[in-house]
């Protein structure tokens, strides 16, 4: 599959499309402001005729609502050609991602964790991170959704296989996916919106649990209605007069909570039309087979229903600001009052359900992501999961997914099974700590229901625990040793509960004099074969290779390899069996003019 074709002919495709919209659109506009005029025209004419000539009155009347109609046609456009310009962005992105390598969509530097058990070390987020080039994210939720899913992972074999049964349908469906996108970017949501939602559903009410404000809401307005039909009849104004004072002094005692009520929910107004229009999107869809997608349309049919709802009250709320309204109506039957109302009572109705529907929309916004992964790298398989009494990975042509296909050097790889911990040794830049990524980073995608970086990818369920990047921390008057102490520490504690865990170390214990170093290596080392868990190690001591003498049965070395010949350094980085023979930190040194040659 050509991927630079397919986004360079959808690219072309899209900008026919926007320039043909901004015809209509500019074709529109002109008939609109053509229109206006001669409605100016047809009024100036009748009014200079001492309001005698009805034609030009009648023909106002005429043009009114096809001016009406041209604006709520041009409006359509305008919002059918946003979609468009978002398309535009979107495949210039992804083209733009293949000719460079680089990521082009937001990289979730917001949930860097220096603290957590593995995101910090596996630059999952960041510049360049997994997440950079995994993200299609179009909501703040579904963005949140991704990065919890990196963070976390899926817990069973069931719902990683139908997360991948999601992937397998929506991979394809690109115009889907982007149009997706494409809804989801015209309108910028953040995370306080989602809470203040949350927030605002839970909140206790002002009027729909009232007895008070149920009987004022009917009697008062009656009232008042009567006292408008006297003020008719017998142009008496004194009982109106009194209605719009007691009224108005009603609506000023609840006053600042309808105004904060209007106006904060209607921030929001936009992003419910963007989440209707995300649900409207999937419900047309044909999920086939796929459990998750399809619980998604169920939800989000319930949910676009709702939201519907919930943007029309909105939609009579903002009336609220017109002046006919604002005074008029709520001086005669309470206005603000009764969309209080219908306010609360949607609020009462659905605020249960309220978390289920915006989950729904991150969970499928999360999806399109890991789908759009799967699109663009078609290469990618998606990996087993097996029971077995011992933990182990096993993968064909294993590669790293970030490094670009031409220039990636995959590996069979085979760990675990009757050996617990790997000792991997070699020679600076020979590819020790990128294998170690390389391993641990395919492992979090299987287990987010990912495809993987390999022809075939076979493993147990396992949590994830690194130690590469300890840093120290003046502030907290932690030297690096000590944190690094502090992260193993954490690690052993961990373990301590029995749950199957992949651990990853990137030479451990720096800080110390190196036989103080080995000797605290060979330690822990054993110390991991008490635990239910699988351990890959880098380091540069070439003497804990020395292990599987010991312990052949437990223990295997593996290494990379330098290759100096003709007075030039180069590398495989492949993975081979064996402790690291060559070495080249002192060839280089004296290669840059460091040291003297000898």
């Amino acid at each position: 599959m050509d991927l630079e074709k397919i986004y360079k002919e959808r690219l072309v495709q899209n900008l026919n499309d926007q320039q043909q919209k901004i015809r209509i659109t500019s074709t529109i506009g002109n008939l609109r402001v053509i229109l206006f005029l001669l409605m100016v025209f047809l009024i100036i004419k009748f009014c200079g005729s001492n309001f005698e000539t009805m034609y030009y009155w009648w023909s106002f009347l005429a043009v009114v609502p096809v001016f009406a109609l041209l604006v709520k046609v041009h409006q359509k456009h305008i919002e059918e050609k946003e979609i468009i310009d978002q398309l535009v962005q979107i495949n210039e992105k992804e083209l733009l991602a293949i000719e460079t390598n680089q990521a082009q969509f937001d990289d979730g530097k917001e949930y860097v964790d220096p603290h957590h058990n593995y995101s910090a070390d596996l630059d999952l987020f960041g510049k360049n991170s997994l997440f950079a080039f995994v993200n299609r994210t179009a909501t703040s939720i579904g963005k949140k959704a991704l990065a919890d899913l990196f963070n976390k992972n899926l817990t069973g074999v069931k719902a990683i296989q139908e997360q991948q049964a999601a992937i397998k349908v929506l991979s394809p469906n690109i115009n889907f996916r982007q149009n997706f996108m494409a809804n989801g970017l015209i309108t910028e949501d953040t995370i306080d919106d989602i809470i203040y939602l949350q927030q605002w559903a839970e909140a206790p009410f002002a009027f729909v649990n009232s007895n008070f404000w149920k009987i004022i809401r009917i009697v008062l307005p009656l009232i008042s209605v009567y006292a408008l039909i006297y003020f008719v009849l017998y142009l008496d104004y004194a009982p109106l007069l009194l209605m719009a004072f007691i009224n108005f002094a009603l609506l000023g005692v609840k006053g600042k909570y309808v105004g904060k009520e209007h106006t904060e929910i209607g921030k929001r107004q936009d992003i419910l039309k963007m989440y209707i229009s995300l649900l409207d999107l999937s419900s047309a869809q044909n999920f086939k087979e796929a459990v998750i997608l399809n619980e998604i349309k169920s939800t989000g049919a319930e949910a676009q229903v709702a939201f519907e709802k919930l943007s029309s009250i909105v939609r009579f709320f903002d009336q609220r600001l017109n002046i006919f309204v604002g005074l008029g109506l709520n001086m005669i039957i309470l206005y603000d009052v009764h969309c209080l109302f219908a306010l609360e009572g949607w609020k009462k109705k659905n605020k249960q359900f309220l978390s289920d529907w915006l989950n729904s929309v991150a969970r499928l916004d999360s999806l399109i992501s890991l789908a759009t992964f799967k699109y663009n790298n078609p290469e990618f398989t998606f990996p087993e999961f097996e029971k077995s009494e011992k933990l182990f990975i096993e993968a064909k042509a294993l590669g790293h997914p970030l490094i670009n296909s031409s220039l990636r050097i995959c590996s069979d790889t085979k760990l675990g099974g009757r050996h617990k911990v790997f000792v991997v040794t070699g020679s600076n830049m020979a590819g020790k700590s990128t294998f170690l990524r390389c391993v641990a980073i395919n492992l979090l995608l299987a287990k987010c229901g990912a495809p993987v970086c390999a022809d075939s990818f076979k493993c147990s369920l396992m949590n994830i625990m690194t130690s590469m990047r300890v840093q120290d921390s003046i502030s907290q008057n932690i030297s690096y040793f000590q944190a690094e102490l502090l992260r193993l520490q954490h690690i052993i504690n961990t373990l301590k509960d029995g749950t199957p865990t992949f651990i990853i170390l990137d030479e451990i214990l720096k800080g110390t004099n190196s036989e103080d170093k080995l000797l605290g290596s060979q330690l822990l080392v054993r110390h991991f074969l008490n635990f239910n868990c699988l351990a890959l190690i880098a380091t540069h001591d070439l003497e804990l290779g020395n292990m599987q003498n010991e312990l052949p049965e437990e223990i295997q070395n593996l290494c990379f390899e330098s290759i100096i010949e003709n007075d030039e350094l180069s590398f495989d980085y492949k993975l081979n069996r064996g402790i690291a023979k060559n070495k080249n930190a002192t060839f280089l040194m004296r290669k840059m003019d460091i040291v003297p040659n000898l």
